[in-house]
């Protein structure tokens, strides 16, 4: 079946050029009306990773939230607003990020997802007790708005990997810990979270995107484009084609590749893709996690065959909330610093997407680093 992604230039959030950005994203894929109806009750799923200030480019822009807000009033709809993020409250991460004064402005509501739910008729194709929010079911249209960031682990953070955070709280973690070290099976949870969610629209923020160190702690970089899509697989990979690299170079692309879900169909609306290339994108480094290894070796090998997180002491203020987010606990205080148990370690680096001094990164275990052998983004398309 054939999809359309919109490709819309936006050079920044001045909020009368964004809301006509977005007019026009939606247009070119039938228009608000296609997704809201009036009385609708529509949740908007932004990033709320953490409380920083929009020009960080860690959460979704206000003015982003604005136009959406707008465009769901014109059409009658009820909109409001909810996420779980990595440390803190919706509200406190949205009040940090310059949302909630447009929300309280604009009557939308901020819902705290904390009522976690089996849900009884759509699971995951593999994963089939994941708990979501309440509030999604309670919601007549789901919009999705990610950030266009990199992260460290799955290699960007686009519309599929957004849906994570309706996962309420300490569930995440949970997660977190089952897939481990398996970059696979984490993009199956992911995966498994999308086909639970199913949102009605993504539109994605890459007015001013993340590159580098993502998802907290990299460098903002001016992309100037806006992606509205109704199905978030193909969004994502539009994405891939606009940065040069494979489909499959994500891993939640490449995970529903094998399940036969490709979308080779993909109507690309507006922008031509060649004429809106993003060059000298710079990508987190990955690295092989297992390469197949038996297990004995595997976990022999673990510290020298893997990145792992580091904290540069000199930049850490031992504020604890790396170790407060870890799902193995992995992280302990040693008098005045927080250290690495990289035994427990299971390289998830939930640690680095809420340091808020950005002082850890990823470093490459020695073997990995002599040897050459990381797991790169793969080719040019």
């Amino acid at each position: 079946m054939t999809s359309s992604v919109s490709i819309i230039k936006c050079q920044n959030y001045e909020e009368s050029l964004v809301l006509s950005g977005l007019r026009r994203a939606l247009d070119l894929i039938g228009g608000i009306q296609t997704f809201v109806k009036r009385g609708d009750r529509v949740l908007l799923k932004p990033n709320l990773l953490y409380g920083k200030a929009p020009e960080r480019a860690v959460t979704t822009h206000p003015a982003i939230i604005r136009g959406v807000i707008q465009m769901i009033r014109e059409e009658g709809g009820f909109p409001f607003l909810g996420d779980s993020p990595g440390i803190g409250s919706a509200s406190g991460v949205a009040g940090r990020a310059g949302i909630k004064r447009i929300t309280d402005a604009m009557d939308c509501p901020i819902i705290e997802f904390n009522r976690p739910v089996l849900p009884k008729e759509r699971k995951g194709r593999i994963f089939k007790n994941i708990e979501i929010d309440q509030t999604i079911f309670e919601a007549d249209v789901i919009i999705n708005l990610p950030k266009w960031k990199t992260h460290a682990q799955m290699l960007l953070t686009l519309g599929v990997k957004n849906l994570f955070g309706c996962i309420p709280g300490p569930r995440k973690a949970l997660w977190h810990l089952k897939a481990g070290e398996d970059r696979k099976t984490f993009a199956q949870i992911l995966l498994d979270v999308y086909y639970i969610i199913q949102p009605s629209l993504t539109i994605l923020d890459g007015i001013i995107g993340m590159e580098g160190n993502g998802p907290n702690s990299g460098r903002p970089i001016p992309i100037g484009l806006i992606l509205a899509s109704g199905d978030s697989l193909s969004l994502d990979q539009v994405v891939c084609d606009l940065l040069g690299i494979l489909r499959e170079s994500l891993p939640t692309n490449r995970v529903a590749f094998e399940q036969g879900i490709e979308k080779d169909g993909i109507d690309v609306l507006g922008e031509r893709i060649k004429e809106v290339k993003i060059p000298n994108f710079k990508f987190p480094t990955l690295s092989q996690m297992d390469w197949g290894l038996p297990d004995f070796l595997s976990k022999a090998l673990k510290n020298v065959l893997t990145s792992k997180p580091m904290i540069d002491q000199e930049i850490c203020n031992a504020c604890g909330q790396c170790a407060e987010i870890c799902p193995p606990k992995a992280l302990v205080r040693k008098e005045k610093n927080l250290v690495f148990d990289y035994g427990r370690c299971i390289r998830c680096f939930c640690c680095l997407e809420v340091c808020p001094e950005g002082a850890i990164s990823m470093k490459p275990g020695w073997a990995l680093k002599m040897i050459g052998k990381r797991l790169k983004v793969k080719g040019e398309r």
